[in-house]
C-alpha cells in the first residue's frame, strides 16, 4: 500500500476544465493524491486561480473542506464534479476532456 501513496504522489496534473465559484470555465490542472483514506485535489487553473479539496468519497458523493472551509462534493457524471462550501460561499466545478454533459 505505501508504494502506490509513493506512486500517487509523483502522478502528473490531469488535464481538466475548471469553473472556480461563478466566473467562466477556464483550462486547469489538477493533481490528485491520497494519504491515511484521505484524497488531495489541488486544482490550477491558466488565470492562476487555485483551490484545494481534502476529504473521502462515498457512492458520488464527498465530504471534506474546500480552501479550508467544511464542505461536500457530488459527481454529477464520470469526470464531473461540483464542489461547495457548506456555507455557500465558494464553490468549484471541474470536468475532464468528454465528460462535461455526462460519460458513464
Amino acid at each position: 500500500m505505501s508504494a502506490f501513496l509513493f506512486l500517487a504522489g509523483m502522478l502528473a496534473a490531469e488535464s481538466a476544465t475548471c469553473v472556480f465559484d461563478t466566473a467562466p470555465p477556464e483550462p486547469c490542472e489538477i493533481v490528485f493524491t491520497v494519504d491515511r483514506g484521505n484524497t488531495r485535489m489541488v486544482a490550477r487553473g491558466r488565470s492562476g486561480k487555485r483551490v484545494t479539496f481534502v476529504g473521502r468519497r462515498n457512492s458520488g458523493w464527498w465530504s471534506g473542506t474546500l480552501d479550508g472551509a467544511q464542505a461536500m462534493g457530488r459527481e454529477l457524471n464520470r469526470g464531473n464534479v461540483v464542489f461547495s462550501t457548506r456555507a455557500l460561499d465558494r464553490s468549484f466545478q471541474y470536468w475532464t476532456r468528454g465528460n462535461e454533459h455526462g460519460s458513464y
